[in-house]
């Protein structure tokens, strides 16, 4: 059993006043990178010593990385103190993040290229209302060979510039529509870089999704949001209000993503597509006319939702 009232106080002498939370193992401090302003967002868990910031992302799985980054004069005494013999004899590896890598021959879609399946990947682009502007802005691009040809690539990068994540989705029919690399997406913000947490930001399902809803936006990279989610995690911890923009046939996912963020305090809106099946579908001003209207969630709506489930007899 751990003494966590002894590793809060010797924490609080490294980092400035930190707080216990109610489980007894979760403590919470001002973050050393970011130091925002309002709360503590730093949390430590005292019993595996993992932390990261709900802010800025900066994340261990040991305290004595983090006080070697952040506050070395107190590294020793924590190793003395706390660590086991094994950890005195390193400092703590760093996380071994996933390396993402572009598929081989990668080429950006605002070169002059006359291959026929280059050209081929922009006119199904066209096709879709996405021309010049939305390939600059996602940095779109193709291959001329291998599984990813015929293929337009959507790239994504964190906010530091740093490839994190890519999907290729097929433009011909009676194939595996999306090609995406083998990693956890838990902790992946598509095109983090675009975001600006401090402004309404709209969420929608898919990378094809975010090209036609443009403005602030991300993506979910599925139809879930959960608490132990990188993305989940950075609003929270800006107090971002969101718009959800999900396909039409996921309104109960809807409603429960937006009950979890109302339940830690943001301001959440949906989105309502009308006929369409997805924000895919429609026009960029039926989006912006969208937004304009959407409607704000509170618990009264999931409610009536629900009733009108089992009315139609298609709650479960």
């Amino acid at each position: 059993m751990i003494d966590a009232v002894e590793r809060l106080r010797y924490l609080s002498s490294a980092l400035g006043t930190g707080y216990l939370g109610n489980d007894g193992l979760n403590a919470s401090f001002r973050c050393p990178k970011c130091q925002h302003k309002d709360k503590n967002k730093l949390v430590i868990k005292l019993d595996d010593e993992k932390w990261h910031c709900w802010v800025c992302g900066i994340k261990g799985r040991k305290v004595s990385s983090l006080l070697f980054k952040y506050a070395r004069e107190s590294l020793q005494g924590w190793l003395q103190k706390f660590a086991t013999s094994e950890q005195r004899k390193f400092i703590d590896e760093p996380i071994k993040e996933e390396v993402v890598e572009l598929p081989e021959g990668f080429i950006p879609l605002t070169k002059s290229v006359s291959d026929p399946d280059y050209r081929a990947v922009i006119r199904y682009l066209d096709n879709r209302g996405i021309g010049e502007k939305e390939i600059w802005r996602y940095r779109i691009g193709t291959t001329l060979r291998g599984r990813t040809r015929r293929r337009a690539i959507i790239t994504s990068y964190d906010v530091e510039g740093k490839l994190n994540y890519w999907t290729a989705r097929a433009i011909d029919d009676g194939t595996v529509k999306y090609i995406n690399p083998k990693i956890d997406r838990i902790d992946v913000i598509f095109n983090e870089i675009d975001v600006d947490w401090t402004k309404e930001l709209t969420l929608v399902e898919g990378p094809f999704d975010l090209l036609s809803m443009g403005g602030n936006a991300t993506c979910l990279l599925g139809s879930s949001l959960l608490q132990s989610h990188a993305l989940f995690q950075r609003i929270v911890g800006n107090q971002t209000p969101i718009i959800l923009a999900l396909d039409s046939d996921v309104k109960k996912k809807t409603h429960n993503i937006a009950k979890l963020l109302f339940s830690h305090g943001i301001n959440v809106k949906m989105l309502n597509t009308g006929d369409y099946k997805d924000v895919g579908e429609m026009s960029k001003e039926e989006i912006e006319e969208a937004k304009k209207i959407a409607q704000v969630w509170n618990p009264i709506n999931r409610l009536h939702y629900l009733i009108n489930t089992i009315s139609s007899g298609s709650m479960f």
